[in-house]
């Protein structure tokens, strides 16, 4: 069929080779290569690309912000704004000074809080800056 009358490395003729020979040389073309063979889910990527960037678990901005309107109540929620988490670390955007001082002042239980509702391991500390 395909091979060369004086190759050494003749394959072992069986039922099966002899059938994707014939195949092979009626086609035109070998099979196919399984295309399914290596793929991976993206979101097995995803997790390590946001893991090495240091938001871990991968928090929703969205969640983020409604855990904090709902731990902090609508007076201190309506002065702050949850503005990045990284590494760990938990960024709010305060209105005024007199508001910072006052946060604080409650930023270790706040901080509990926090870690009660989105997990100890996503947020390690609070930081508190004015804009």
């Amino acid at each position: 069929m395909s091979r060369k009358p004086g190759s050494k490395k003749a394959k072992k003729l069986t039922r099966r080779n002899m059938r994707a020979d014939i195949v092979s040389q009626w086609v035109g073309a070998k099979r196919p290569l399984d295309l399914n063979k290596n793929i991976t889910e993206p979101s097995f990527h995803i997790e390590a690309i946001l893991e090495s960037i240091g938001l871990r678990g991968g928090l929703d901005e969205e969640r983020v912000k409604e855990a904090w309107s709902t731990l902090a109540g609508e007076l201190i929620s309506k002065q702050t704004e949850p503005v990045s988490i990284r590494k760990g670390c938990l960024t709010l955007k305060v209105l005024q000074p007199a508001m910072r001082y006052h946060l604080e002042q409650l930023k270790p239980g706040l901080l509990r809080k926090l870690q009660a509702e989105l997990g100890n391991e996503n947020i390690l500390s609070l930081r508190l800056t004015i804009g």
